[in-house]
């Protein structure tokens, strides 16, 4: 039997339990204003970010929620998926006039 690596089994458990297809370990992502990099997923179902200013919020990763004030970013900084309350609001008024 083959085994999974690790990135696989990441994709399968985050399709799994948020139906989130697209999100990867090593993306970028801001969480409520802080950069970082999504490291894994916990046991909640929430991803492990080591965030860029280590001097603010340390070397370890943090217990993140997938969509609570997050942006998602692909490999040339582009918005994918953005969660942040603003910005769905404003889609949310626009789409019901």
């Amino acid at each position: 039997m083959k085994k999974v690596s690790k990135a696989d089994q990441f994709i399968a458990d985050m399709i799994r339990c948020r139906g989130m297809d697209w999100v990867r370990i090593g993306m970028q992502i801001e969480v409520s204003g802080d950069m970082g990099t999504i490291m894994g997923m916990n046991s909640s179902a929430n991803l492990d970010v080591v965030f860029v200013n280590q001097l603010k919020m340390g070397k370890h990763s943090h217990n993140c929620h997938p969509t609570w004030e997050t942006q998602y970013f692909d490999e040339t900084g582009k918005v994918i998926k953005d969660y942040r309350c603003a910005v769905i609001a404003k889609e949310l008024e626009t789409a019901h006039g």
